[in-house]
């Protein structure tokens, strides 16, 4: 006899969840060059929080790509460097001039390994400096995984190739036209306007001016991507500009002397204590005008059971979000069997389905689900 108390009892907890799988760009490390990943006490802690901060990096990009880094290690206790990180790069035509990506970001967006086994980049850390390599920040340690975040985002391409008296890595003088990282594309001065012009040739003057600018929003490099300015309100990015030159940070980060960027992954330096791992709208927005798909933001799966019986069946009905949702059935709210899935297309829509009830074969007393 069909128990009806037992449909009382009858309840869906939906759990919050992301897809099983989605695209992610993967990035896997050779620690042969690297002896302090390697070292018997705290190299396991290492390796592992360099790992940690590659996948929440790569879980960003919305690419199917396995990216190979070589790592290196160093210990300065009186050097200022706390890591770096650089892509390789393809062998260019000598006739090529324009926006060439490197090995890590062609491979990512192109699907083309451009050095075949040889690694695609490096990342280097200096483990004379006082690290964090977990989550719990000491306030007079450096953040490990954000810096990493930080460093590795350098290899997939928000970098500048133009050097301090405005050649390319040719030697390229300005106003000639000449080779510069996609990143170089949307490098322009105060104003928004871009100092490469549609020959590729770099403003020799715009570029000596605001280069060494200094603070943003009035003066200093800027970067004027659609994508970046949209999520800035409309305005160029300002990048850090100092007004000496700073190889390896200026052009290459965003502007640490501008308030209104504070806070933010890829300023060109950073303090003790915890320090942010996500990427700001204004650093998504840059990657995207980098060529860059971004993983969407995941909304929790979320929607409410009714259960019904109708004489030969039950009735299950789920609304609510959109998702697809597992169903299993117990007797005895253990030993769960699936059952269905369930798929609601349109958020605030509904799905049913009707299970069959027999008393003599059916002893099904609860129900439950997740999201797929």
């Amino acid at each position: 006899m069909f128990c009806c108390r037992t449909l009382l009892f009858l309840f869906l907890a939906l759990f919050s969840a992301l897809p099983h799988t989605r695209a992610a760009v993967i990035f896997e490390f050779d620690y042969s060059g690297g002896p302090d990943f390697l070292n018997p006490t705290a190299g396991l802690a290492r390796r592992a929080a360099l790992e940690d901060a590659a996948a929440t990096l790569g879980a960003v990009l919305a690419h199917d790509a396995t990216i190979q880094l070589k790592v290196t290690s160093s210990n300065d206790a009186q050097g200022d460097l706390l890591a770096s990180a650089s892509s390789e790069v393809p062998e260019i035509d000598f006739d090529f001039f324009g926006f060439s990506p490197g090995i890590v970001q062609q491979k990512i967006l192109e699907g083309i390994d451009a050095n075949g086994a040889a690694a695609d980049g490096e990342v280097d850390v200096n483990f004379g400096q006082p690290w964090d390599l977990d989550d719990e920040v000491s306030p007079d340690l450096f953040d490990f995984k954000a810096t990493m975040i930080h460093e590795i985002l350098h290899a997939v391409g928000f970098s500048s190739s133009i050097y301090e008296d405005g050649t390319d890595a040719f030697d390229t003088p300005p106003g000639e036209p000449g080779v510069w990282s996609p990143f170089d594309q949307f490098i322009a001065g105060p104003t928004g306007v871009s100092l490469i012009d549609d020959n590729y040739a770099l403003n020799g003057p715009g570029w000596a001016s605001a280069s060494t600018g200094g603070a943003s929003p009035r003066a200093g490099l800027t970067f004027n991507g659609p994508n970046a300015m949209a999520a800035n309100d409309g305005q160029p990015v300002g990048l850090y500009s100092p007004r000496r030159w700073e190889d390896g940070s200026s052009g290459s980060h965003l502007d640490d002397e501008n308030p209104a960027l504070a806070g933010m992954v890829m300023l060109a330096a950073t303090d003790p204590g915890p320090y942010t791992r996500e990427l700001s709208a204004i650093e998504k927005a840059i990657l995207e005008d980098l060529g860059y798909t971004l993983a969407a933001t995941a909304t929790p799966a979320n929607a409410t059971l009714t259960i019904r019986h109708n004489g030969s069946a039950i009735t299950l009905t789920i609304e609510g979000s959109r998702g697809t949702y597992a169903i299993a059935r117990s007797t005895e709210l253990d030993n769960w069997a699936p059952l269905t899935t369930m798929t609601i297309s349109q958020d605030g829509g509904n799905a049913i389905y009707d299970v069959p009830f027999n008393t003599t074969t059916n002893r099904v007393g609860y129900f439950s689900a997740s999201p797929q």
